[in-house]
């Protein structure tokens, strides 16, 4: 009869733990026993790290105790509410931090490029602004040049005006020269006294 009791006992514990397999780890404590049994009264076998990735094997329903098997093969159980499905903060931050910095890194490198376009921009405005104020000089000096051209044109148009009209004064002063010259010529010709013609007296 002890002997069935035994076995029926033994049963009941093997139906109220389930076997299967999941990746754990172990929680934001600083560390966790690890028990021969599934409950505290059992052995004290070891102790797992927060964040040790472990495999769980069976979880008995009973003591709510899991049965799991570390990266190092080590067996052993210990409390559910032990275990997380994700890395604790605790391991999460240096890769938070990790991240953090190369993002902050990246920001600096967008700022820094930033920067440097806005210069190169600003330079590029200056040298603009330059430019068009070199082509606003050249433009001024080329009307300048325009201009005095125009007044030269006007001043020797002038002058060859004053020199036509020199000419057709010299030719009018000539003219009248001559006219006046025949016109005296020939009111003094009859005056002339006449050569006495010779009487041949044969």
């Amino acid at each position: 009869m002890k002997i069935i009791n035994t076995l029926l006992t033994m049963l009941l514990l093997t139906f109220s733990m389930n076997s299967f397999s999941e990746t754990r780890y172990i929680s934001d404590d600083v560390f966790v026993y690890l028990h021969s049994g599934p409950g505290l009264d059992y052995r004290i076998i070891g102790t797992l790290k927060v964040g040790t990735q472990v495999n769980t094997l069976k979880y008995d329903k009973k003591t709510k105790f899991m049965q799991i098997k570390s990266s190092a093969g080590k067996i052993g159980w210990m409390k559910l509410a032990e275990l997380q499905k994700t890395l604790p903060a605790k391991n999460l931050l240096p890769t938070v931090q990790k991240e953090l910095k190369a993002s902050q890194d990246k920001l600096k490198n967008i700022a820094s490029e930033n920067r440097k376009s806005l210069a190169d921009k600003e330079q590029l405005f200056q040298d603009q602004i330059v430019l068009v104020e070199n082509l606003e000089l050249e433009k001024s000096l080329l009307q300048q040049q325009v201009l005095d051209v125009k007044a030269r044109n006007l001043e020797l148009d002038l002058l060859q005006d004053t020199k036509d009209d020199r000419v057709q004064m010299q030719w009018l002063l000539n003219g009248g020269g001559v006219l006046f010259l025949g016109l005296l010529i020939g009111l003094v010709i009859p005056f002339l006294p006449r050569r006495k013609k010779r009487t041949n007296n044969w």
